[in-house]
């Protein structure tokens, strides 16, 4: 089908009206699934967590991506590296806990006591001899790439991956202002959902629902001002405005906090939202910065982690606490009010009526990220299915 195209500020967008959505079997088909897990999850630069979740050497943090458990740690040098969690004698789970420190600075098995560096090297192999194919410097921790973008560490399990500032170039630069790699965690609300995590994309990237589903955000941003101001491979995304003076998406529409860092000029009235494609869902505002972490567990139903960033000294200041409630409470009714419909969608795509449905002008970008999917998957064709 021949791609219809507008021009908005100097920028070729697809014409979407009318256009079809993925088929509703992409939501629920195991094979498929299976698919994305295959040649996206384990090919993809992924979200993994933020380096100030293992700050000293020894700490650890257990990370999923379906079938594979990856322990991130810290080393000696400071260096994080991302470790395979299986032992190479002979295949055992290396790591149980989720998170913690490895208190005498080395990993090691709880079947055979083979001993590990942190950086993966196997230090001792207990009656093991060399020889007979057995080289102890052949039997290190198989390792996973990881990419240290603003304080948020992403994993590649893919043995020869596109760089991370090949693929994510979009990023690069885009939200220095904000210095994200000295703001911390605030708070952390864990969602487990009854639905596909593509639900989850789609409906971050598109505001068409507001008004019915979100009347409070409604209120603090116009829905009209929605600009999307990059679509670049994984890295699709824009902005809402903040019309009220020192204004931001809490539950007063008052600012939760000073602005952060060198955050100035338009960007004090903005709200961003960026899909970074598959697993991370990133809203910088004026005052703090929300992401979501999505870990698909199977077709439908995830987990969806949601943290708050601040500034160290707002975390610490008592006085401040309201304000970083009310930025919690305001997202976490938000989510909820999402949440509903995502679990409703999932529900009624199951339906055998149920073919496909058509997007509106107001959701370009969903057209754009079933592009990403369907590129991802090598399913040129599917637009094409009735």
């Amino acid at each position: 089908m021949e791609q219809r195209l507008f021009k908005k500020r100097g920028v070729d967008y697809p014409i979407v009206d009318g256009r079809p959505t993925l088929p509703g079997k992409y939501y629920h088909d195991p094979d498929i699934y299976r698919e994305e897990v295959e040649k996206i999850f384990y090919k993809s630069w992924l979200f993994a967590c933020r380096a100030e979740e293992i700050p000293s050497p020894g700490n650890y943090k257990l990370v999923h991506v379906a079938d594979e458990s990856i322990i991130m740690v810290r080393d000696k040098t400071g260096d994080i590296n991302a470790l395979f969690n299986v032992c190479s004698h002979r295949g055992t789970q290396l790591c149980a806990e989720p998170k913690g420190s490895f208190t005498s600075k080395t990993i090691q098995c709880p079947y055979h006591a083979w001993t590990y560096a942190l950086d993966g090297r196997l230090l001792a192999a207990p009656l093991m001899q060399e020889g007979h194919g057995f080289e102890k410097e052949k039997c290190a921790l198989p390792r996973a790439h990881v990419y240290n973008w603003e304080g948020f560490l992403f994993i590649n399990l893919d043995e020869k991956p596109q760089p991370f500032e090949v693929q994510m170039e979009a990023l690069i630069g885009k939200f220095a202002d904000w210095k994200m790699e000295e703001l911390r965690i605030a708070r952390h609300i864990r969602y487990e959902l009854n639905c596909n995590w593509k639900l989850i994309l789609q409906n971050y990237q598109e505001c068409y629902h507001c008004p019915g589903v979100h009347p409070l955000l409604s209120k603090l941003t116009p829905v009209d001002s929605a600009r999307h101001d990059v679509s670049q491979g994984p890295v699709i995304g824009g902005f809402m405005d903040l019309p009220r003076p020192r204004g931001s998406m809490t539950m007063t529409g008052e600012a939760a906090a000073p602005p952060i860092c060198n955050v100035h000029g338009a960007d004090l009235q903005r709200v961003y939202y960026y899909s970074i494609f598959p697993n991370m869902l990133l809203t910088p505002h004026p005052d703090f910065v929300m992401y979501h972490h999505i870990i698909p567990l199977e077709p439908g139903k995830i987990i969806n982690d949601c943290y708050w960033l601040f500034r160290p000294e707002v975390i610490n200041d008592p006085g401040a606490q309201a304000g970083i409630n009310s930025a919690v409470e305001f997202w976490d009714l938000t989510n909820r009010q999402d949440w509903q419909v995502c679990e409703q969608m999932q529900i009624g795509t199951r339906s055998r009526r149920f073919k496909r449905g058509y997007y509106s002008g107001r959701e370009d970008i969903l057209y754009q990220l079933d592009r990403e999917v369907l590129k991802a998957l090598g399913h040129p064709d599917a637009e094409a299915e009735k």
